[in-house]
């Protein structure tokens, strides 16, 4: 292992990879696993995962932080793992939310960040002009589009309550004070561009309303700083760590909060540590408590993984039962049961052993195959896959994920069993045929 460590290390390019060894109990044969995490990402320009992990390396990085309105809870979750792993920090970027949440990191302080998050309200982030209260901690509902657009086409919905709670929590003196540096991003209306300062540059008793200025999305009351007025940063630049590229550091951990399929980054020979989720992590002005706290747990798992102590794509497991559901199974196979997993809507939040995961996946295959059971004959299945066989059901596109999944498995077990060569449209199984096939390799 070491000597494959050492042959990795040495290659004339960097490559973004996490290396794991395992040892087979009864040969002691060791294997190397190089799996590639980032989408749409230059590989031979992206540090190795782990170099941090193996070397026990305390170099310290810069962290560049995304907008993403509520969503950014995710970067206080990632922020209480790198704590955890010793992680320091020189300096540190964001975007709206994430020059917010990168205001905590510079002041050293994440109780206060998970104090606010763990509370968050509405009523803390924006104010009505109409005495009229908001429907729910989810904004963006059709019960509130009436309000939310009168407030829009007066000048747009205050977000003050916002700036008073973050005044609250954050201490700017810390702030200027810290030994890491810290820069944001927001969007100039008149210049139409993104003006990106570092704090020295950023009047201390003007730094709320910089803060403001980078997180006043669109629909909000704009922020007028000087004689310009400036929008949400992330209109420019939604994770800038080109401040820090442009600063010449190069080891960048970049927190992210757009699903890993969206994400698309110009690397410039930089060795960075990519955070991110697979999946979208809901709406942008959404604090429903649960999905806050889903969300924060969300962050510390991704970035667990990220540094190679937890493995999965959609899941989490500790590293040697990934790799012996890796062992006990065929290529592909094990992919396919976490895509069954979502679609069985089990939980993402925690973290799974190996005997634990396939259990709980085959007490909702026997569920979901009596539900299907019951459902069969009402919703026609016969004529179902008469009508796949042709290809002219467009109606099942409309039905539940898990119907389509039992119905998918069933075509699937009468094509194996009769041999049957007409081949099923996979327009009408986006994304459960791995999850169908899968399931029907997973023993009883």
């Amino acid at each position: 292992m070491k000597n494959a460590l050492a042959d990795a290390y040495s290659m004339p390019n960097y490559y973004y990879i996490k290396l794991q060894a395992n040892f087979n109990r009864s040969t002691i044969k060791k294997r190397v696993i190089v799996s590639f995490f980032c989408h749409n990402m230059d590989k031979s320009q992206i540090s190795p995962i782990f170099m941090y992990k193996e070397r026990g390396s305390m170099e310290k990085y810069a962290v560049a932080l995304a907008g993403g309105g509520s969503k950014g809870i995710y970067q206080v979750g990632a922020w209480k793992a790198l704590k955890e792993l010793g992680i320091e920090f020189e300096a540190v970027t964001g975007t709206s939310i994430g020059a917010v949440n990168g205001s905590f990191m510079v002041q050293g302080d994440i109780t206060k960040a998970e104090n606010m998050w763990n509370n968050l309200k509405m009523d803390q982030c924006i104010r009505l002009s109409e005495n009229s209260g908001l429907f729910s901690d989810r904004l963006l509902i059709p019960q509130n589009t009436g309000l939310l657009f009168k407030e829009v086409i007066h000048g747009g919905i205050d977000q003050s309550p916002l700036r008073d709670l973050i005044a609250e929590y954050i201490d700017v003196d810390a702030v200027y004070s810290s030994g890491i540096d810290f820069g944001l991003c927001t969007y100039s209306v008149k210049d139409h561009s993104s003006l990106k300062v570092w704090r020295k540059d950023i009047p201390r008793e003007q730094f709320f309303d910089y803060l403001m200025a980078s997180s006043a999305l669109p629909g909000l009351k704009p922020v007028r700083l000087d004689d310009k007025v400036y929008l949400d940063g992330g209109i420019g630049d939604n994770l800038p760590f080109d401040m820090l590229r442009r600063r010449g550091l190069r080891n960048i951990i970049a927190i992210d909060m757009r699903a890993v399929k969206d994400h698309s980054i110009a690397t410039d020979r930089l060795r960075i540590t990519h955070i991110c989720n697979s999946m979208d992590l809901g709406a942008t002005l959404d604090v429903t408590p649960s999905l806050l706290a889903r969300n924060c747990q969300l962050g510390y798992l991704d970035t667990r993984k990220t540094f190679g102590f937890l493995d999965g794509i959609h899941y989490y497991f500790p590293v040697g039962d990934y790799q012996d559901l890796l062992d006990s199974f065929e290529d592909g196979v094990v992919p396919g049961l976490e895509q069954a997993a979502l679609v069985y809507e089990i939980p993402r939040d925690r973290i799974y052993s190996a005997q634990e995961f396939i259990r709980i996946l085959n007490i909702c295959r026997e569920l979901a195959a009596k539900k299907y059971a019951e459902e069969r004959e009402r919703i026609g299945a016969d004529g179902i896959v008469a009508s796949v066989r042709n290809g002219t059901l467009k109606r099942l596109r409309t039905m539940p994920s898990g119907i389509r999944l039992a119905l998918l498995m069933e075509i699937m077990t009468d094509i194996r069993k009769n041999g049957s060569r007409f081949s099923i449209p996979v327009r009408f199984f986006k994304d459960l045929d791995s999850a169908a096939d899968a399931l029907l390799k997973l023993p009883m």
